[in-house]
């Protein structure tokens, strides 16, 4: 089982259409996946959760690592499954870190016992116990970056705060970071920019660009991925290429 956190501290950078555009590339494929909401504001679950939702979501499973199995899925994003999210996620965030000798280890024990090939991980922005408890399960972290300047400054913010967490004992290995270049014009002299200062830099990039797909934003009212939306596109193809390049580099391991 391979767990991927897809995080930057920054916002709007694709996190959320990475992780369930990915996930979908991938069960596609034939892994078996799962997609966990963690982020508060649970977009990915407004986006592709299904009205017949499980009975319980993510917040209950930070606060009782037993309750993971009933907040699991089945989701529009093909054969993927999803960990359900919710707005409460904020509150069981906010009791972990009053309550719990160990607040940034309750999704790793709560993942610990689930069998899948892989498991993404949508972040929320910031570093605060939510993205800890991310970055203590993952193996892996994928960064979003949307080919401007700012969003490369997440990036070395993010690689500041894993170092700090290692000094502090807070996760034990610095898990394997890799940048994707998300929402990209080659138009564009800037975007062209940003991407060769990220393949010349570390930490290291996907061969694979995430070209800026006009109708992507439609899926989202349409609860679909971009594969049942307009599939014909190219960010459709960026999409499953990426999924290939990803399989190479985990097996390569």
């Amino acid at each position: 089982m391979n767990v991927t956190a897809c995080i930057n501290e920054k916002g709007g950078v694709g996190k959320t259409t990475t992780t369930a555009t990915l996930g979908h590339a991938l069960a596609k494929r034939g892994f078996r996946v799962l997609l966990v909401d963690l982020d508060p504001q649970a977009n990915l679950t407004d986006w592709i959760g299904l009205e017949e939702a499980p009975r319980g979501t993510i917040a209950n499973a930070l606060a009782d690592k037993n309750a993971m199995p009933y907040c699991i899925g089945s989701c529009a994003a093909g054969e993927a499954q999803l960990a359900y999210g919710s707005r409460a996620v904020s509150d069981a965030a906010d009791d972990l870190r009053a309550s719990s000798a160990a607040p940034a280890l309750a999704l790793r024990r709560a993942l610990k016992a689930l069998d899948y090939d892989r498991i993404i991980i949508d972040c929320p922005p910031g570093l605060g116990v939510l993205s800890l408890n991310a970055l203590c399960a993952a193996d892996e972290l994928l960064v979003p970056i949307n080919s401007e300047p700012m969003a490369i400054a997440g990036v070395a913010q993010l690689e500041d705060s894993l170092a700090e967490l290692v000094e502090d004992e807070i996760i034990r290995d610095l898990p394997l970071v890799r940048v994707l270049v998300t929402m990209y014009d080659a138009r564009l002299a800037l975007a062209r920019e940003v991407a060769e200062y990220i393949a010349t830099n570390k930490p290291p990039a996907y061969r694979t660009k995430i070209r800026r797909g006009v109708r992507m934003a439609e899926c989202f009212g349409q609860h679909r991925t971009i594969f049942d939306w307009a599939a014909d596109q190219g960010v459709a193809a960026d999409y499953i290429a990426l999924a290939e390049e990803i399989h190479g580099v985990v097996a390569a391991r």
